[in-house]
């Protein structure tokens, strides 16, 4: 699953709630509320809600099962058990339950779905899975045999916790409150023997941001290897060609193209901007371009505010025939206009990812076979729907 589409555009666990800042932290903990302090930074930290004020009555209130999933969901990720924020991928593993969500979520219920993550957890070898002598539980909650090892491996490392005369209240609501504690203990089990993933690179993009997948597979391919844009990646501001020119680089050093690499610096010591303008992201997306090798298309895409011939407009054509578009719907280009950080990162990212595979060269002659033939329906499709795609400016 690519989680760079928009399915999660709202915060991960508590989306109606707001919060004015990172300092009202303390407010909480001069109403009261100290002892939640760490569980309520540990889910600012990781996305787990996305603005504001969790309040006494917020924090009492019961969650729902949608909003504890896609919390788990993001704690799963963050801790390295699964890679994808997909709640279906979560299903499919027998985390949570297919089907829609309901209103609310019972203790049991939630507890039910943390068990579930631990065997995922044994299963995949990432929680070292103990033996066990004897099995625990409470006196009003006896769980289905499944469950057995799971629940005393939950009590015995204190995920899952009763009151002093053994009762769990199984059938009550789920709190926000609980769910946050829940979370937090989670991440801290399944990261103890072990570094967790921190998937997301910047403090403001959430987990389930649509440009999650495409930092992600920026950084895999080596695009923050020469420069460090910062702890925040503030999306809407302005790049400077240094940044461009380093993250461009650092992809074309994992790829050993020393020869690009030249032609990169080349065009950043002529720059005339100290920010990236959509003219030198065109330029230096065509260079990658280039170095990556791929089938081409015969794409024309015209511009009405482009010189036939100039450098941009040459650039402008390679992207074309590797199937990137740039601009805008009306064939307005405006090169001069300095780019966002979101624009220029997801245009490399569409170049590293998005670009068709050079067709497989055939050296002996044989006939095809319906498989063959299959194989190149589908190759045809795909290229045509890409195409629709790009002529309709659809993501």
């Amino acid at each position: 699953m690519r989680i760079g589409k928009k399915e999660f555009v709202a915060g991960l666990l508590l989306a109606a709630i707001t919060w004015t800042s990172a300092g009202e932290i303390s407010s909480l903990q001069a109403a009261g509320k100290a002892r939640l302090s760490a569980e309520i930074q540990f889910s600012q930290q990781i996305g787990l809600f996305d603005a504001t004020q969790l309040n006494q009555k917020m924090l009492e209130s019961y969650i729902s099962e949608h909003a504890f999933n896609r919390g788990l969901n993001g704690v799963l990720v963050e801790s390295g058990l699964v890679t994808n924020f997909d709640l279906k991928e979560l299903q499919k593993l027998g985390i949570i339950k297919i089907g829609p969500a309901k209103k609310g979520i019972s203790r049991r219920e939630g507890c039910e779905a943390l068990l579930r993550s631990v065997m995922h957890g044994w299963q995949s070898e990432l929680i070292p899975r103990p033996s066990f002598e004897a099995s625990l539980g409470f006196r009003d909650w006896q769980p289905e045999e499944k469950y057995r090892e799971s629940l005393t491996f939950a009590i015995t490392s204190g995920l899952i916790q009763g009151s002093s005369a053994g009762q769990f209240r199984p059938d009550d609501n789920l709190k926000v409150k609980e769910a946050l504690i829940l979370l937090k203990r989670f991440f801290d089990l399944a990261t103890t023997s072990r570094t967790p993933t921190r998937i997301a690179l910047f403090e403001d993009v959430m987990q389930d941001h649509y440009m999650t997948a495409p930092l992600l597979n920026l950084r895999k391919a080596g695009a923050f290897d020469l420069t460090n844009l910062g702890k925040r990646l503030n999306g809407t501001g302005s790049l400077s060609v240094k940044d461009l020119s380093l993250i461009i680089q650092g992809i074309l050093g994992r790829l050993d193209k020393p020869a690009y690499t030249a032609r990169i610096k080349h065009i950043e010591s002529k720059a005339r901007n100290i920010e990236v303008t959509r003219n030198m992201l065109a330029c230096m997306g065509a260079v990658l371009t280039e170095a990556l090798p791929h089938s081409e298309a015969d794409n024309h895409i015209l511009y009405s505010d482009v010189k036939e011939g100039s450098a941009v407009d040459k650039s402008l054509k390679i992207l074309a025939r590797g199937g990137i578009r740039m601009g805008y719907n009306n064939n307005l280009f405006k090169g001069n206009e300095r780019v966002t950080r979101f624009e220029a990162l997801g245009l490399i990212n569409r170049v590293i990812t998005e670009l068709e595979p050079e067709p497989i060269r055939i050296t002996e002659s044989r006939t095809a076979t319906r498989d063959d033939l299959e194989a190149f329906k589908k190759i045809l499709q795909e290229r045509r729907e890409r195409i629709h795609k790009i002529l309709n400016r659809e993501p």
